[in-house]
């Protein structure tokens, strides 16, 4: 089992370049670095004001590292690290991020589509999207 998971649910924001610097001391064999980052984007029939992101945090980090657990078990992976906000976040603010790493660039790519796929439908993340004229909870897809 990959040792190099790390998961984080958390207010504050991430920083890429410093995500990519601790990288780079915790892996020294990988070849592929593929960096995810979703974000809040405006809606197309109303003007977000803001994106309510709610969390029952320690299940949610179990439920990642169960994911990325099994992302470890199906590719050859050097590293993976989430990180997920919630709280309240404007348009272009970042939400999550995933980076996984291995010696070859397909095992990287297949592993993060799969840790999001999975990341999106199956953790305890409740996304309000708060605009001018409506306010509805957006289910997970």
């Amino acid at each position: 089992m990959l040792n190099k998971i790390i998961v984080a649910v958390q207010k504050s924001d991430f920083d890429l370049n410093a995500e990519m610097e601790n990288l780079k001391l915790k892996t020294e064999k990988a070849g592929a670095v593929v960096f995810f980052v979703g974000k809040v984007r405006d809606l197309e029939d109303d003007n977000l004001k803001y994106l309510e992101i709610e969390s029952f945090e320690e299940l949610a980090k179990i439920q990642i590292k169960e994911i990325c657990n099994d992302a470890a078990n199906k590719w050859d992976l050097e590293y993976i690290l989430v990180k997920h906000r919630f709280g309240r976040l404007k348009i272009n603010d970042n939400i999550v991020l995933v980076i996984t790493s291995s010696k070859h660039r397909k095992n990287a790519y297949e592993a993060s589509e799969f840790i999001m796929e999975y990341l999106k439908s199956n953790v305890p993340f409740w996304k309000k999207e708060v605009a001018d004229k409506t306010q509805k909870w957006v289910e997970n897809s």
